[in-house]
């Protein structure tokens, strides 16, 4: 294992370090570190002036009280952006992918423990390295409780709080809660070992645990334009929440979560629906998917919003043609629809090209027929031009692709639903 600590170059005061049951006396925290740490290795990184001054005396106590092998790492002031990446390049060069490591945020410069913070976090995320602890000696606590002790704290948790903010800036400009999923998850079970057998509370872990599993079965259906299992997840998350809250109170760990709860259930509720294929929810089923095409549009998730628009239309002619629920879903039947609306758009793209009278059609009797099949002969070639992939003469740029998107999306949403007067 290695340690990684800081040293800075004013004089120390020797205190009585305590952790876990362990103690140590010492000016310097992380001799005191690497007593109860027991690493291989400790790199220190300090300015010039700390190696001149300090780090001799500090080599010597460290020798004296540890077996670890140490290397002084000379870092600049950090004085401006370009010598904090100096630090950061010095401090994350000293791990490999995979290795144990530990750090010591006590000393050093003022800005050198929140350097060393950010670093640990990086490592754990980017390097996959098993962060052992990070300690800090709390000189100033120790002083107000016991003068002479210094009690040393893992700040390791509160690492936890870099993965909720990413986790909630991946939400919020997303939609996607896998990865806060994921960190719920991890918390119920924490609580669930520390229950040791408590039936309430392992039952209060398990509510954070469906939480969690429903978080992710959403975003999942979304991802794979999954309208009915997303309705019918969503349905069923306010409840979820509430079942959950009691975990989530005892649960300082899961507190930046809880402050998210709102977002999340205005994010998902609205896109919920009991019974999404019960006979009497067509027109409601039809409403939340054309929600979630917008829902996708405004997190830029053009595939998806292009994808579920093409079939909205589809199941948007069979409602208005008395189809039901069940055979929204039925192959056959879609595709039986699909060649008629083909037909239909084929016979009326002819005549406007030709200049001549629209003939009868089949599909004459639904409500703003032209109009929606106005609307499917653009949107297939649009849905198409994504699903090639550009692999084709005439592809469109992005931004002429997502600008007729949009238009088309809106012109999508004054169609009148099954029951609705047009």
């Amino acid at each position: 294992m290695k340690l990684l600590t800081f040293l800075g170059a004013n004089p120390l005061q020797s205190t009585c370090y305590h952790w876990q049951g362990q103690e140590c006396q010492t000016k310097f925290s992380s001799v005191a570190s690497s007593v109860f740490l027991e690493p291989d290795e400790v790199f220190v990184f300090l300015t010039e002036d700390a190696q001149q001054k300090i780090y001799p005396e500090f080599s010597a106590e460290l020798s004296g009280k540890a077996k670890a092998a140490v290397t002084p790492m000379p870092v600049p002031l950090g004085k401006d952006d370009l010598e904090l990446w100096e630090i950061f390049d010095q401090v994350s060069g000293c791990v490999k992918p995979g290795e144990e490591v530990a750090f010591d945020v006590t000393n050093g410069l003022r800005h050198f423990p929140l350097i060393g913070l950010l670093v640990a976090a990086f490592l754990r995320s980017a390097l996959d390295v098993n962060l052992k602890a990070v300690l800090y000696g709390a000189f100033d606590v120790g002083r107000e409780i016991s003068p002479g002790r210094t009690p040393m704290f893992d700040l390791t948790p509160m690492l936890d709080l870099l993965e909720w903010s990413a986790a909630a800036d991946r939400f919020n400009r997303t939609g996607d809660s896998r990865y806060l999923a994921s960190l719920v998850d991890r918390q119920r079970k924490r609580l669930a070992l520390a229950a040791q057998g408590d039936k309430q509370r392992l039952y209060e872990a398990g509510a954070l645990g469906h939480l969690a599993a429903r978080l992710a079965k959403i975003s999942q259906g979304l991802h794979l334009i999954r309208p009915i299992q997303v309705m019918e997840e969503a349905d069923g998350l306010s409840g979820r929440i509430e079942k959950a809250r009691p975990a989530l109170a005892q649960s300082a760990a899961v507190q930046p979560f809880s402050l998210l709860l709102e977002t999340v259930e205005r994010t998902f509720a609205p896109l919920g629906l009991a019974g999404p294929l019960e006979p009497e929810n067509f027109a409601a089923n039809l409403q939340k998917q054309r929600q979630m095409v917008a829902w996708y549009a405004d997190r830029d998730h053009w595939v998806q919003a292009a994808t579920l628009a093409r079939e909205w239309l589809v199941n948007w002619f069979m409602g208005h043609l008395g189809m039901d629920e069940e055979l929204m879903v039925d192959r056959d039947i879609r595709q039986e629809i699909e060649n008629r609306i083909n037909e239909d758009s084929r016979a009326l793209v002819n005549a406007k090209t030709h200049d001549k009278p629209v003939p009868p059609l089949s599909l004459e009797k639904v409500p703003e027929f032209i109009e929606a099949l106005n609307i499917w002969g653009q949107m297939i070639e649009l849905r198409n031009d994504i699903n090639h992939a550009g692999m084709r003469k005439g592809a469109m740029e992005p931004d002429s692709l997502i600008k007729q998107l949009k238009a088309l999306f809106q012109r999508l949403d004054r169609l009148p639903l099954p029951g609705e007067v047009p």
